[in-house]
């Protein structure tokens, strides 16, 4: 069981001011305890945001270590079931152990905003609805998030990404946006269909510029989705059977029994385990 809780600490860093809060009976200036989280707040500059982290470490963390990390959108409720999920792997050796890190949205514009593509209308059913900032957002992970936990925390170069839903947007964003930010992404119930199969479509054209990709990616629904979701993902399958460079590895599922409510939660079994024999190929 992982705790939460306690002591703070204030420090400062270029990209911003960072508010700890560290488990209970942390002492200030040393290391987080293992099996724990630590809650971060800060501005940033990119955003012009105070925005929150939620940094779930492995058990029996050690600084000195280097550990793959995931970054996991809509945190504060899709965090916490990866990291769980990947607790229990670990124990069964499916996975190695991984620093996930939680990414709140802090308000529902944020959300609406901030996870879809540039180029993509925030809400297709309003052509007058404003386009997404991702690319805000993804400049904001390269350059302040992720070289903050870099220096912070036992992070190694293998860096994953996930999104549910809308969030499944911005993570099969970056794959063509910043293709070498992340190593794996895991996609969950995601509105692919949207403006016509739109982001499918540049995925589509990215693929067929490479002859070459070192990188995992998981995309599944439930079967008990709606059409929308269903047909968006077919027709991302078809695009990585006839587009996929080689050394790219690729799942696409659709989960038994499950809707958009749950999908994330079944599948995200089968999208780590998938991962753990990628990473130990």
């Amino acid at each position: 069981m992982r705790r939460y809780g306690g002591a703070i600490a204030l420090t400062s860093l270029v990209g911003g001011f960072w508010l700890w809060q560290y488990p209970a009976g942390h002492t200030p200036g040393t290391s987080p305890a293992a099996d724990s989280v630590v809650h971060v707040t800060y501005q940033s500059h990119i955003l012009g945001q105070e925005r929150e982290l939620i940094i779930h470490l492995p058990s029996g963390y050690n600084p000195a270590k280097r550990y793959p990390v995931l970054y996991v959108l809509d945190g504060s409720s899709q965090d916490q079931p990866l990291a769980d999920k990947l607790d229990s792997l670990f124990v069964q050796g499916l996975v190695p152990q991984t620093i996930v890190v939680g990414i709140p949205n802090m308000s529902g514009s944020n959300r609406t905003l901030q996870l879809v593509p540039p180029f993509m209308l925030t809400d297709p059913a309003n052509a007058n609805s404003p386009k997404g900032t991702a690319d805000q957002f993804l400049e904001f992970m390269e350059t302040e998030l992720v070289p903050f936990i870099a220096s912070h925390f036992g992070a190694s170069d293998t860096r994953l990404f996930a999104g549910n839903s809308r969030g499944g947007l911005l993570v099969m964003y970056s794959l063509i946006r910043k293709p070498e930010l992340f190593a794996g992404r895991f996609c969950f119930s995601t509105p692919l269909w949207r403006e016509n199969n739109l982001l499918v479509e540049r995925v589509s054209a990215f693929l067929a510029q490479r002859t070459t990709m070192k990188s995992f990616l998981y995309v599944s629904a439930g079967e008990s989705e709606t059409e929308n979701i269903m047909s968006g993902l077919d027709a991302m399958a078809v695009v990585l059977r006839d587009r996929a460079p080689s050394g790219f590895v690729w799942h696409v599922e659709r989960t038994p029994g499950v809707d958009h409510q749950l999908n994330a939660a079944v599948s995200g079994w089968s999208a780590l385990t998938k991962w753990g024999a990628y990473f130990r190929m």
